[in-house]
């Protein structure tokens, strides 16, 4: 089934691709999808991050650790939003019982049948299906002590040290997670009236501003080694601003969180194209 509904979401990446043959540019910042292609497939599951990866897109995951300390991918700590089940949490049910719930019929019938998808499981369609470098933003919600090593040598395991790094978790869970490897990355939502301090910290890899970024911060942040993320992510027309994306394009970020990544590509290609 999983192959089946890749396949479905393949024809839209072909037809983005075709009607838009420019449509990756070099200097652009990498786009990273909220949660996957979460408009056109269920967040967070393996189509939805497929179609990301065919289009040289990155994305954001959501992490959590089931009863049996598996490391699994979901927003939620209930199951019943994206899931066909009743409101149980995740840390009250095994692997095995999270495998048996249909993650995509909610989204739409072509979905029928799709599992939520272990960390490992998304990893591996990573190494499988990127065709270059991209970002992978891992937002821990809610892993245990031992979770956060298998963390760790997961992403050691499939080669992601460079192309990912962790965020939302506490400054203690992110202080362990360097102990495990000093090379693991951590981000960390910045404001612009906190934008200093958390520079003259040096913990930070990587900065995902909750502000639209001048091209003076962004060089700021640079010569310091970071990586510069905007976070534009969530739903609605202020998060689909055509003027923010070129804006924050021209301010030379390193990659921008969206919900609406075909959109802004669209409009990226657009301004590459002869007057």
């Amino acid at each position: 089934m999983i192959k089946k509904t890749i396949s479905c979401l393949t024809v839209l990446v072909l037809s983005f691709v075709v009607s838009n043959p420019h449509c990756v540019i070099a200097d652009d910042p990498v786009l990273i999808a909220h949660r996957g292609m979460l408009r056109h497939a269920p967040e967070n599951t393996l189509p939805a991050f497929a179609v990301c990866l065919e289009l040289g897109i990155g994305f954001e995951l959501d992490i959590r650790t089931t009863k049996d300390g598996h490391l699994i991918v979901i927003h939620d700590d209930s199951v019943e939003r994206t899931t066909d089940s009743p409101g149980h949490s995740i840390r009250e049910m095994t692997l095995d019982q999270v495998k048996q719930l249909d993650a995509g019929s909610w989204f739409d019938p072509v979905f029928a049948d799709v599992r939520i998808p272990t960390l490992e499981e998304t990893f591996a369609l990573i190494k499988q299906r990127k065709r270059g470098p991209v970002i992978i933003a891992l937002n821990v919600k809610q892993v245990n002590k031992a979770g956060e090593a298998k963390l760790v040598s997961l992403v050691e395991k499939y080669d992601l040290i460079e192309e990912s790094f962790a965020f939302d978790q506490n400054a203690e869970i992110s202080k362990r997670l360097k102990k495990l490897n000093p090379k693991f990355r951590i981000g960390q939502n910045v404001s612009r009236k906190n934008l200093a301090a958390r520079l003259q910290e040096n913990f930070l890899d990587s900065f995902l501003v909750t502000f639209a970024p001048t091209a003076e911060e962004v060089q700021l942040l640079h010569q310091h080694g970071k990586q510069v993320i905007y976070n534009y992510a969530g739903p609605g027309e202020f998060r689909r601003n055509p003027k923010v994306w070129s804006l924050v394009r021209e301010a030379h970020i390193d990659g921008m969180l969206t919900d609406y990544p075909l959109e802004c590509k669209a409009v990226w290609r657009k301004s590459n194209e002869p007057k």
